[in-house]
């Protein structure tokens, strides 16, 4: 206890000091990309950087540019048109020495003092060495580093110094409005991996560092969080909520609470509205995880090493990974489990009677062929352990206390989900959808709600569904786009997707009776950016959590107090 006393003071001490990071001022450069973003055309997929899928698959893709994700990511069909994002001339088509196949293009900028790259076109560029191009010319077709257009078509996009040897964050040189580009989500979430030996390191889309390639690897860490892939448990259900509707005259507001530049890697209690948990800590110290009350904005109390633990869905389990055993220990008695799983990490069922757990026959990397996957159950204590599924690349999670949502992915970007009771046996499939993303699941597990990007089949509109977790439902699309975050079993908050601003509004959407209403944004007055698509929701869903892009510190947006008292 001692140390994490100690912690904390080099935190406090940290922030006196201001730590924080630079972000260039001058960006010249426009968007590699013709159009705007959207679901039926491009959306931002992976930053640049110290990023979750470079420090899984860095040994796979990235090991040569010190194990980071040296370029930006943009999903969207093959054959969208891609322009110049400044003057220059080319300097190279298919110079496949660079990377990012099947067919690349490279742009020297020496006004910029860099060249960009191109990276997995659809063909070569319709250009020659030499030729000078202007901003905003077309330069070439987008396509898939597999040559199909149909397993992972995006623009990977780099900045490099003009002798190739160092790349650069590309949203230092791009006019963009980022935050807005990342909040309906990227490839994974969180958009970036945490060291917990340096907490704030490199933890945001302009934070990042520039990469020498050869050079040794960056985010070897010794203790990371979020877990790596081949550990991670499946993400818990949020449970059942009943709370009281937001009143028709509700005011909100904007509060910063915690340290200065505090902290990125945060998270509510789910029991209790005024607790609040976040991992911070200064370079070279191990971090701590600390609750904060967000009632007063401070801290309640450093609360154990970093990383967290992973908990039940009501936090009153903890599980700890040994390898191929897990510990389940009950945070309130004696009361402990010690559970064979391969390897996998266990998610607990609403209701804390049960686990799952998927064991893969190796590892699972994006464009290449799925693994054979077994889906299992058991007693919350490892007894009557049973398989539900086996089936290449199958994942499932928790819908409540006895379903399960089955995901199988299909032929090219399709993916089929299904219902699996597991007292039962009984399963029914829900569907089969192309280019689904950010699906998520409501409280009480009966709805569910997702995304669809491009699609062949011209019947199906792009946009946000959502959808019934019941035999014969069909999905039901919404009249907006935007990132979202469930407040109840009926209900979700969301960041409406505007590309053109700067600054985010929040809505509350009610899914029963199509009710959109604004809270707040610029509309109210009130000015906010929620940076890398990251925010959450209390448990009274009276307040929202985020680092606002403003000052890169930790704010609430929260019901007023006289109003709050209401719903609870």
């Amino acid at each position: 206890m001692k140390r994490l006393v100690v912690i904390l003071l080099l935190v406090i001490a940290f922030n006196i000091n201001g730590a924080g990071h630079a972000q260039t001022a001058d960006r010249p450069f426009i968007l590699p990309v013709a159009g705007e973003p959207g679901p039926d055309s491009w959306l931002f997929g992976q930053p640049y950087g110290n990023t979750v899928g470079a420090y899984n698959f860095g040994s796979f893709w990235y090991e040569a540019g010190q194990g980071l994700h040296f370029g930006l990511d943009f999903p969207m069909p093959c054959g969208t048109p891609l322009v110049a994002v400044a003057d220059g001339n080319v300097a190279g088509v298919d110079n496949l020495s660079r990377g990012a196949g099947p067919h690349n293009l490279l742009l020297e900028h020496p006004q910029h003092g860099v060249t960009t790259l191109y990276g997995h076109l659809v063909e070569p560029a319709p250009l020659t060495p030499g030729q000078q191009v202007r901003q905003g010319d077309i330069v070439g077709y987008s396509g898939d580093p597999d040559s199909t257009c149909d397993s992972r078509p995006h623009l990977h996009f780099e900045v490099r110094s003009l002798n190739y040897f160092t790349a650069y964050n590309p949203v230092d040189y791009i006019d963009a409005n980022w935050h807005m580009l990342a909040s309906i989500g990227g490839y994974s979430y969180p958009l970036f991996q945490g060291d917990m030996n340096n907490p704030r390191q490199w933890m945001s889309l302009e934070d990042q560092p520039a990469t020498a390639f050869g050079g040794r690897r960056l985010n070897n860490y010794g203790v990371a969080w979020p877990l790596p892939f081949d550990l991670r448990p499946p993400s818990n259900p949020p449970i059942l909520r009943n709370i009281e509707p937001i009143p028709a005259d509700a005011d909100w507001a904007l509060r910063r609470i915690g340290f200065d530049q505090c902290c990125w890697q945060k998270w509510w209690d789910p029991l209790d509205a005024d607790r609040l948990y976040a991992i911070d800590g200064s370079g070279g110290t191990r971090g701590a995880v600390i609750a904060f009350s967000a009632e007063t904005g401070n801290t309640i109390e450093v609360v154990s090493d970093a990383p967290p633990a992973v908990t039940s869905p009501d936090g009153t389990y903890a599980i700890f990974n040994n390898g191929n055993t897990n510990l389940i220990q009950h945070r309130l008695s004696d009361a402990q489990f010690t559970v064979q799983t391969g390897r996998m990490t266990p998610a607990i069922s609403t209701d804390n009677s049960r686990l799952t757990w998927t064991t893969r026959s190796g590892a699972d990397v994006p464009g290449q062929a799925e693994v054979s996957s077994t889906v299992w159950v058991a007693a919350i204590d490892g007894s009557s352990a049973a398989m539900v599924r086996n089936d290449r690349g199958i994942s499932a999670s928790w819908l409540d206390d006895r379903r399960l949502l089955l995901r199988t992915p299909g032929e090219g970007r399709s993916v089929t989900l299904a219902v699996h009771d597991t007292q039962t046996g009984e399963a029914f499939d829900l569907g089969t959808f192309t280019n689904m993303r950010n699906l998520s699941i409501a409280p009480g597990g009966n709805k569910i709600m997702f995304y669809l990007t491009w699609q062949n089949d011209p019947a199906v509109q792009p946009g946000i569904y959502v959808m019934d977790t019941a035999p014969g439902a069909t999905p039901q699309p919404l009249p907006w786009f935007g990132g979202w975050r469930w407040r109840d079993a009926d209900s979700v908050f969301y960041l409406p997707y505007q590309p053109q601003s700067a600054n985010h509004s929040l809505h509350l959407y009610d899914l029963n009776t199509g009710e959109d209403r604004l809270l707040a944004g610029p509309a109210t007055d009130d000015y906010f950016t929620v940076m890398n698509g990251d925010w959450q929701v209390s448990a009274d869903g009276t307040r929202i959590t985020f680092q606002n892009a403003v000052d890169s510190n930790m704010w609430l947006l929260e019901m007023t107090d006289d109003l709050a008292a209401t719903s609870n």
